[in-house]
């Protein structure tokens, strides 16, 4: 059994200046054993003094590629570069998060503690097992060295689908049993993936979540709040075990997905707001990501290419540089349950109706739809089903054509009900039973 060193959080104080998180010469390499390295995260919460600076931000998900470079073709990065992309950043947080252990990026973790930083270290984990094998001995390479205050072992790797289950354990507790013990080994992924593989977090150290408020369609303003949400489920399934943020962001450009709008002003709003949630909540988050980087738009479309705190020539973007500087923001993240809407098909569509719900657990949380066609209400998507459940990322997916002119309905009616609840089983009805006036509610109309 690993006696991995307490991962404890301390508590938010914003104001006090007194505590260095390292002595550092900028510029020049630690000399010597390296230091001993405190808890993983105890000091997460204080304004870290990095490069003579009071820092904010707990940690950054830094990847160092520029223009004509691209991991996937092997592209190389010199340890001046690591150090020049890096140098950009390092005053502002205290940890930076890496995603890979080759082709130069193995540098990282001295690098970054040479400029005061503490480095979580990633291998990426693909479909490859001898590539990863190489990624896995590369990344235990560096945490024996010192250079490592926490790995992590692959990156979304159970959601793209590169590896089981099964095997994706087998790595974990390869690198566990190969690690100094102070150093915690994390898995990475999806949050509601992980909550599909309690046996992935039982058998990591940490466990990292990935949440994209972004990429479900939600609006921005309801972003702090979904995460909210979506963190609570994965700490209440993880027991005891620690549990930080390892990605969320908004792009500055791009794609609209349903409400959710990439711009400037959201990208900037976003990034204050899920800041000042993760410092009220104590959470350990790293921001995603550094720098603006080109080659992504290959694989995500052309908001792949805008997720950076930094344009991707290294210069602060204007829209993002409150958070840095500790402006905190108001609680947009606590409130009572509520429902909402993503998707109103247009009428004669065969479209779903879509939403989310806030607040509302979906294992005790069910969605009653009623539509109104000619005069009177009817349940959807039938009476033999009269209640859809809610998805662990708080989405929800209702079919209201299923039989006659249902693509003709003028006026929807959404509740969010309890589980255990009895929903009346209209079919056709002149009126909606006024006792669902006491459950959250919205109503949508549709014209022509």
């Amino acid at each position: 059994m690993r006696h991995v060193r307490a991962y404890f959080k301390v508590a938010s104080t914003l104001i006090v200046l007194t505590c260095l998180a390292f002595a550092i010469q900028p510029g020049t390499a630690a000399s010597g054993p390296a230091p001993a390295r405190q808890d993983a995260s105890a000091q997460s919460y204080f304004p870290l003094a990095v490069f003579g600076k009071a820092v904010f931000l707990h940690g950054l998900n830094f990847s160092p590629y520029m223009d004509g470079q691209n991991p996937d073709w092997g592209s190389v990065v010199s340890e001046a570069q690591l150090r020049s992309r890096m140098v950009v950043t390092a005053p502002h947080t205290g940890w930076m998060r890496t995603f890979g252990m080759d082709h130069g990026l193995e540098r990282s973790g001295r690098v970054a503690h040479e400029m005061g930083l503490k480095a979580a270290l990633g291998a990426w984990i693909g479909s490859s097992h001898s590539s990863n094998q190489a990624q896995i001995a590369a990344l235990i390479k560096a945490a024996r060295a010192g250079e490592a205050d926490m790995v992590i072992v692959g990156s979304e790797a159970l959601y793209r689908g590169d590896v089981s289950e099964a095997r994706l354990l087998e790595y974990i507790a390869q690198v566990q049993a190969a690690v100094p013990e102070d150093v915690p080994v994390a898995v990475a992924d999806v949050f509601d993936v992980l909550l599909a593989h309690p046996a992935v977090m039982a058998a990591a150290d940490v466990v990292a979540i990935n949440m994209y408020p972004y990429w479900n369609g939600i609006p921005v303003e309801d972003g702090p709040a979904v995460l909210d949400d979506w963190y609570a489920r994965v700490q209440a399934a993880a027991g005891d075990k620690p549990v930080i943020v390892s990605e969320t962001g908004w792009p500055s450009c791009g794609d609209t997905r349903l409400l959710a709008v990439p711009s400037p002003e959201n990208a900037g709003s976003y990034f204050r707001n899920v800041t000042a949630w993760a410092r009220a909540r104590k959470i350990d988050l790293f921001y995603f990501e550094a720098f603006d980087e080109s080659w992504k738009a290959l694989k995500e479309g052309p908001q792949g290419a805008c997720w950076g705190v930094w344009d991707k020539t290294g210069g602060l973007k204007p829209w993002m540089a409150a958070p840095l500087g500790g402006q905190s923001a108001a609680d947009t993240w606590s409130g009572d349950p509520a429902l909402k809407l993503l998707h109103v098909p247009a009428l004669n569509s065969f479209d779903d109706l879509q939403g989310y719900v806030l607040h509302a657990d979906p294992a005790t949380h069910r969605i009653l739809v009623y539509i109104r066609v000619g005069g009177g209400w009817w349940i959807k998507p039938t009476a033999a089903e009269p209640q859809t459940t809610i998805r662990a990322n708080s989405l929800w997916t209702v079919d209201i054509t299923t039989g006659g002119a249902d693509q003709t309905a003028t006026e929807i009616a959404v509740y969010l009900v309890p589980a255990a609840f009895d929903p009346p089983l209209l079919m056709g009805a002149a009126d909606l039973p006024a006792g669902l006036a006491a459950y959250p509610q919205v109503h949508a109309t549709r014209s022509p």
